[in-house]
């Protein structure tokens, strides 16, 4: 994407381009249904894809599931597993007050996400965000004879700002470090 690209705003699927509504809180909000365990496939595409159009979704479940995929296309991913640093829920009220500080209300927001995400990349170091996406980030050094009392307290620090996973999403890591560490083989 080049700097005076506009962000994206429709899709193309067989022939018919959909607009796109791409603000912030309709994408956090398709994320969550996305993961929702309570909906069945059928309604999250549903929720999805009402949230993520400016129009109704079509009738058929084949075209919507391709616009999905169309839009998912849209987004920046990567093959690699990510570490998470930020969490939308646990963390929203350091979101919020960081872009309040950058002049930027959330509450009355229509930012594209791709904008949200520039900026959530950008938050200034002197934000609560910002130091408990540190604490977060900082290794724990090997322990030597020097070091022991800052360790305890990274080791504390990051306990209390910790990203408090779902069950599933914490054994489904622990066994993809498993996997890594090559404990388990197959």
């Amino acid at each position: 994407m080049n700097i005076y690209d506009p962000y994206p705003d429709r899709v193309t699927v067989d022939g018919k381009t959909y607009r796109l509504d791409l603000r912030w809180d309709n994408v956090l909000r398709a994320m969550d249904a996305q993961a929702n365990d309570d909906l069945s496939q059928h309604d999250r595409l549903t929720v999805m894809l009402t949230l993520l159009l400016k129009h109704r979704p079509p009738k058929d479940g084949a075209t919507c599931a391709r616009i999905l995929r169309e839009i998912m296309e849209i987004f920046p991913h990567s093959d690699k597993p990510q570490t998470r640093y930020i969490d939308f829920h646990q963390d929203a009220k350091l979101i919020r007050s960081a872009f309040l500080r950058m002049g930027y209300d959330l509450s009355t927001s229509r930012m594209h996400f791709f904008q949200f995400l520039e900026l959530l990349g950008d938050i200034p170091d002197d934000t609560a965000l910002a130091r408990v996406i540190d604490i977060r980030r900082k290794p724990i050094p090997e322990p030597n004879k020097h070091n022991g009392k800052m360790i305890a307290a990274l080791m504390e620090a990051k306990a209390k700002v910790a990203i408090k996973l779902p069950e599933e999403e914490q054994r489904r890591m622990f066994a993809e470090s498993l996997k890594q560490s090559n404990v388990l083989r197959g």
